[in-house]
């Protein structure tokens, strides 16, 4: 049985014969002490060697779908029957793209996963590159075995976002330097101003000359109280020359 997850619709493929059972029905001598742990590592065994000498990649073992198969192989071994689940997805967590299952019944390993590869149906779960990991489940009853196995595909991972292209850098501009002619300006020369010398005429102010006054001897004063009198007349004459 083969479930295929297409979004946003769940197809449910049921595979014709995809229930194998082992060719003898009759448990052999001793078959209930069948360990079940190491049953199913065995099966696990043979698949991956089935699948790596066809040139495809082993199976992981995935826990949640060993519990699973685990779980049915019970529900077979309690109804005596072997018969597929009705929803395979049910309890798978896993971001899964793609879910088999092959359910058989028989007295010992070898035969049994003999029975699968020669089922077709089964084969092709078997040898389905698209999956990826694997849980098988055995139980024992009744001397028999009961075994579930539950194979997945995970859904691809989307491809990393890529990094954002770096921002576009202006190539660097460089601005010609801008060079003004040089201005010479000539120097401002003023004409000399030659200023002719002035010169004042030299001023000559004639000699005057005071002609010597002479007084004609004064007579000599008489003696008394009239001396002062003959005196005033000497002072009027310098004035009078000094006016001159």
């Amino acid at each position: 049985m083969v479930l295929r997850r297409l979004a946003p619709l769940v197809t449910v493929l049921a595979l014709l014969g995809t229930v194998a059972v082992a060719p003898t029905s009759q448990a052999a001598p001793g078959a209930a002490a069948i360990d079940t742990g190491s049953a199913e590592s065995e099966f696990v065994s043979r698949i991956n060697s089935l699948r790596t000498s066809r040139g495809l990649s082993a199976l992981q073992v995935d826990g949640q779908l060993t519990g699973l198969a685990r779980s049915w192989a019970g529900t077979m071994a309690g109804q005596g029957r072997i018969f597929h689940a009705g929803d395979l997805s049910a309890g798978v967590t896993a971001d899964w793209q793609k879910l088999g299952e092959n359910v058989g019944v028989g007295g010992e390993v070898p035969s049994l996963f003999d029975a699968f590869v020669a089922s077709p149906t089964h084969l092709a779960n078997l040898v389905d590159p698209a999956f990826t990991h694997v849980g098988v489940g055995v139980v024992v009853s009744g001397g028999r075995i009961f075994t579930t196995h539950r194979f997945m595909g995970l859904r691809a991972a989307p491809p990393p976002e890529p990094e954002p292209a770096p921002a576009p850098t202006a190539a660097p501009t460089t601005a010609p330097a801008t060079t003004a002619p040089p201005v010479t300006t000539p120097p401002v020369t003023t004409p000399p101003v030659t200023t002719p010398p002035v010169t004042t005429p030299p001023t000559t102010a004639p000699t005057t000359t005071v002609p010597p006054t002479t007084a004609p001897p004064e007579p000599e004063p008489r003696q008394g109280r009239l001396g002062a009198i003959h005196r005033i007349p000497e002072l009027l004459r310098t004035g009078d020359s000094g006016q001159r």
